[in-house]
């Protein structure tokens, strides 16, 4: 595929991180949705720790998508939080100890005040944990905040196919000539030397037959024909089920209506007018007179 990305970045950064976030924006497309998790299954593949984020729940038709069921609306940091409901100033010191290398910690209250209850100890988890966040089809930075995640905070890797997108992470893939995300999130995939197998390919070629209405877009051009190519030769099945698009089911109404009109006239043509077995009289051109 002819793309121009910075790829040398792209696998450079991808190498490094552990652990990925895939963000989408509120109630995605499909398309999106597909080339999210297309992404994210490569990346697990290639054995990274990942988590797809997106703050509106997925509906009954992304079911068929592999790794659907993977998508959060939150994402678990890795920093243990231990909340104590308890006066901090009625404790006197915080310690920690290990006991045959199981880590304690060892909360002591000032004299004279109550011992903390167990009941009053919560835990939680803080931080992303992120080493890199890729977002798909976010237009600004602002659109991360439903899942707490501080831009400031984590390297983002930028990923549009809309020329307006703000260009908001520190690497930014603005490709508006792709026909589709997921055209474009297999050209990551393959160029970046991520793992890309069956389920991979599967969500690629649902992803770009829902973004071109079955390949009838205007935007359709020869990467996209190559990226269904390499989905198929990877063991991904062409989607089930043709997409009617309005404008074909009213150019053939207008075609059964051409037709219906077409029949009625030879219908008509078929049946001669009422007087033509009734004899014919034809006057001539009297010669003499001229």
């Amino acid at each position: 595929m002819n793309k121009n990305y910075p790829f040398n970045e792209l696998r450079e950064r991808i190498s490094m991180a552990q652990k990925v976030i895939v963000a989408l924006p509120k109630s995605p497309y499909f398309d999106q949705v597909a080339a999210a998790l297309a992404l994210a299954v490569s990346l697990e593949e290639s054995g990274k720790n990942v988590s797809v984020l997106c703050p509106t729940p997925m509906t009954v038709e992304y079911n068929h998508l592999v790794g659907v069921n993977k998508i959060t609306n939150k994402v678990q940091g890795r920093d243990l939080l231990i909340t104590f409901n308890y006066s901090a100033e009625d404790i006197e010191k915080v310690s920690y100890n290990d006991d045959n290398n199981k880590p304690n910690i060892l909360v002591q209250p000032k004299s004279g005040s109550s011992p903390l209850s167990p009941e009053a100890v919560s835990y939680s988890y803080s931080g992303t944990g992120a080493d890199l966040i890729i977002t798909i089809g976010l237009k600004n930075a602002n659109q991360l905040n439903f899942a707490g995640l501080n831009p400031g905070e984590n390297f983002i890797m930028n990923f549009d196919i809309d020329p307006a997108n703000s260009q908001f992470g520190q690497v930014n893939i603005i490709d508006s000539e792709a026909a589709s995300y997921s055209e474009a999130a297999l050209a990551m995939i393959t160029g970046s030397g991520l793992s890309f197998a069956v389920d991979s390919a599967q969500n690629v070629i649902s992803g770009i037959w829902a973004g071109t209405q079955g390949l009838s877009s205007s935007r359709v051009q020869a990467d996209t024909f190559e990226a269904i190519s390499i989905c198929l030769r990877t063991g991904a099945q062409k989607p089930a089920g043709n997409i009617e698009r309005k404008e074909l089911q009213g150019q053939k109404a207008s075609l059964k209506e051409e037709n219906q009109d077409k029949d009625k006239k030879e219908e008509k043509s078929e049946n001669p007018p009422a007087d033509w077995f009734e004899p014919k009289i034809f006057k001539g051109t009297d010669l003499s007179q001229k």
